[in-house]
């Protein structure tokens, strides 16, 4: 995706969400794998998971302690920079994720980006049918071997706006990156896709294999 298509989709992005996205990335309990297990299961009902907390709580905390260290693991890694040679944890901790009772593909994705959110992105279920091309949306079809290769499919589209705005600018690659998260409020690259995924769901994407 060229820059410009980039940011022209981003500025469509309903600024609704935006308010309690910042509250609870700023708040910190995203910074501790292993505390604030009711605040972030409810912050995830709050982006409509539907979450019972009851069963979902419990089941996080019994993997908390490797989550930790798999998040931790990866501490370094960001999408823009993201190989095929780093993707063990990454699927290491979704497929933790999907043992939880209740938490299902979306949640699991918005866990894990609230976590890291410069590494992984967010889906849902109709942003996996339009990449997929898969109208079931369950953990069988929604596997971590399907969301990796969508993180390396948005990796892709992000290098391509950044390599288009160097281009455009004569600058550096590392320089067009910071130049270009200026006109997202500096947001992370993820989230700038998260949003541009928003609000051309349902549109037609290339079928991710």
């Amino acid at each position: 995706m060229d820059y410009q298509t980039l940011i022209h989709e981003w500025k469509k992005y309903p600024g609704k969400w935006d308010n309690s996205y910042r509250r609870s990335i700023d708040s910190g309990i995203w910074n501790n794998p292993l505390l604030y297990m009711e605040e972030k299961v409810q912050f995830l009902n709050d982006w409509l998971c539907r979450i019972d907390k009851r069963t979902a709580i419990p089941d996080i905390k019994k993997q908390r302690k490797r989550l930790g260290d798999l998040f931790q693991e990866i501490s370094s890694l960001s999408l823009l920079n993201l190989t095929c040679r780093e993707l063990k944890q990454p699927k290491q901790i979704y497929d933790l994720l999907a043992k939880v009772n209740g938490l299902g593909p979306t949640g699991i994705s918005k866990y894990m980006h609230m976590h890291r959110p410069d590494l992984f992105i967010m889906w849902d279920n109709q942003i996996f049918r339009d990449y997929f091309h898969i109208k079931t949306v369950l953990k069988s079809t929604a596997t971590s071997k399907r969301y990796l290769k969508f993180m390396l499919r948005m990796r892709d589209e992000i290098r391509e706006a950044v390599h288009t705005f160097a281009s455009s600018k004569n600058i550096n690659e590392t320089q067009a990156t910071i130049e270009l998260r200026k006109h997202f409020k500096n947001e992370t690259l993820p989230r700038i896709l998260d949003k541009v995924n928003y609000v051309t769901r349902g549109q037609p994407k290339q079928l991710i294999y």
